[in-house]
């Protein structure tokens, strides 16, 4: 039987757990066996394991790529490390929303600090789920993590009209888009002018240049229960 300590590789990679087994009472011949006390509780089987999530990007923009990277730590004893070629599932329950929905099926790998990686769209402000169910050698865990998404604005400023002018997305018919403007680089924003979107969501803004130096311009929309407040890039305008 392998001590805890022979089960783990390093301080951040377990390999396969070995269980101690079970201890066997034996009584002489011809006399009968005590019966067991009653055990009132249950103890789980195997070692502790927990969900850790690793660091990626907690903000992504609408449609973008979101990958979400983590390890199934077990503990055994006094040290922890990070289980190898394990099953695990991802979750997904958007904001505003009761239900979790199963979005993929994984392992994590055989590297030296085994992780399991995900990847799916960023729609909406969310929060996601890796559940580990556990086998004979490792309890059941789970872990809770999430991602918020910013709406886009395919913002065009055209030259000589100043007309400033886009789509928000996604769907954002007839809810208000704000206009913000600062005078220089380090000048605080400043709320310019208000509109509220088409039922495509489509927006138009007039903006001017000063006489000397520029204006900065930027467009933005409050937040949501599905999105954070979103910020388009910043643009400015001179006089030539």
């Amino acid at each position: 039987m392998k001590s805890p300590r022979s089960v783990l590789i390093g301080f951040t990679a377990v390999s396969l757990l070995a269980l101690p087994s079970a201890a066997t009472a034996t009584t002489p011949a011809g006399r009968a066996a005590s019966p067991p006390p009653a055990v009132a509780q249950s103890v789980p089987s195997g070692f502790d394991t927990t969900v850790r999530f690793l660091d990626f990007d907690h903000s992504r923009r609408y449609g973008k790529d979101v990958r979400i990277k983590g390890q199934v730590v077990a503990r055994v004893g006094d040290r922890r490390g990070a289980v190898k070629d394990v099953r695990v599932r991802l979750y997904r329950k958007i904001d505003g929303n009761t239900r979790w929905v199963h979005m993929d099926t994984g392992r994590t790998n055989k590297r030296r600090h085994p992780s399991f990686t995900f990847h799916t769209r960023a729609r909406a402000n969310a929060s996601y789920r890796v559940v580990f169910k556990g086998n004979a050698q490792l309890q059941r865990s789970r872990g809770v993590t999430g991602v918020t998404v910013y709406r886009l604005f395919n913002a065009r400023l055209e030259d000589g009209s100043g007309r400033f002018h886009g789509r928000v997305v996604p769907r954002y018919g007839h809810h208000v888009v704000y206009l913000d403007k600062r005078n220089c680089a380090e000048c605080s924003w400043r709320r310019a002018a208000t509109t509220t979107a088409t039922d495509r969501g489509r927006y138009s803004f007039k903006v001017g240049a000063p006489r000397t130096g520029r204006y900065y311009w930027r467009l933005q929309t409050p937040r949501s229960v599905k999105y954070r407040r979103s910020y388009s890039g910043v643009f400015t305008t001179e006089r030539r």
